[in-house]
């Protein structure tokens, strides 16, 4: 069964909601979390107002039912948005369906349309609001280089209501993840959330603009085989399959691959591989559950040492030295 609801009802069932805020940093009376409505999911939403025209919105929730909202109308939400999904399908206002591990820009006006939310489906998903006059300060001088839909989205083109869907790169992942489990509170708490917004957006516009610089052609089919190639490669972390290998199982050659790997997650096949590695190892120590060897194992290295020099090269800091200062609440 599924549940339908114009935008005006869910904003009402919203607002019903919002009047039963409760703070999430109690030094902090502008971090708030909202439950989302009973009736419909359960699951909460976290604002997070930092300085300078920067909003960060965490969403951790399930659909009872599928839900449908419909918005015949257009309308003006004043900001641009870049939504980060971490988990879930879901269909946007578009018509374009957003699976786990994608990103896209909403500009400052959006069409009618109709969205889609999966019940049983847990969305986690992470929303940086920036004020355009904000984004076009931090760009400064070389706004004119960035790709035309983005401009045209920062001047607040009515036409241009949405980017394409981009691939979230293994660094933008851990400054998510950075964000959703932020160790502080308080003043420490927005000085921090306000540099991890701002180095996404850097790993962003980066990501954009050496894809319009050096554009690779792919049909839907090859993009396909792509994200099969990445899953097979974390699925096989430990002990991963020869570029020519990866290939053959996907059906593709192997220089279709790796420009194409390129293109879609922005580094190389085993680069991506290294960086899943290294962001693996570093969830398992701050589980606190495994010996540094025992993780270094687990993550694909014979070698203690080798471990330690990739660990310290990607994070700055010994494996055991992180295990050991690894021991703070987390907030989210």
């Amino acid at each position: 069964m599924s549940i339908i609801l114009s935008s005006a009802s869910w904003l009402e069932l919203w607002d019903e909601s919002w009047q039963h805020t409760r703070n999430a940093d109690p030094q902090d009376s502008s971090d708030l979390i909202a439950e989302y409505p009973a009736q419909l999911a359960k699951g909460y939403k976290r604002d997070i107002s930092l300085r300078n025209g920067i909003v960060l919105t965490l969403h951790r929730y399930t659909f009872h039912e599928d839900v449908i909202t419909v918005d015949g109308q257009p309308y003006e939400t004043g900001c641009m948005e870049w939504i980060f999904n971490l988990s879930s399908t879901f269909k946007f206002w578009n018509g374009s369906y957003v699976t786990a591990g994608r990103h896209y820009v909403a500009g400052m006006f959006l069409p009618g349309g109709e969205s889609l939310d999966l019940a049983r489906d847990p969305r986690l998903e992470v929303d940086l609001h920036l004020e355009p006059e904000l984004f076009k300060a931090l760009v400064g001088d070389r706004f004119h280089l960035l790709p035309p839909d983005l401009q045209r989205m920062a001047e607040g083109d009515e036409g241009s209501p949405f980017s394409s869907l981009q691939t979230t790169t293994p660094a933008m992942q851990l400054v998510l993840e950075q964000i959703l489990n932020c160790p502080y509170q308080g003043l420490t708490k927005q000085l921090y959330l306000e540099s991890k917004c701002v180095e996404i957006l850097a790993l962003y516009l980066d990501a954009v603009m050496t894809q319009a610089k050096s554009p690779v052609k792919l049909q839907s089919d090859d993009i396909d085989r792509i994200h099969q190639a990445k899953e097979i490669l974390i699925q096989h972390a430990e002990h991963p399959p020869s570029l020519l290998e990866l290939a053959r199982k996907v059906g593709m050659n192997d220089c279709t691959l790796k420009r194409g790997f390129r293109a879609c997650f922005g580094t190389t096949v085993f680069g991506y591989l290294h960086d899943y590695r290294m962001n693996r190892a570093r969830q398992m120590l701050e589980a606190q559950s495994m010996s540094v060897r025992e993780v270094a194992r687990s993550v694909g290295y014979a070698s203690p040492s080798s471990f330690h020099a990739a660990f310290r090269k990607k994070f700055g800091v010994n494996p055991s030295t992180y295990l050991a200062a690894n021991r703070r609440q987390v907030f989210f």
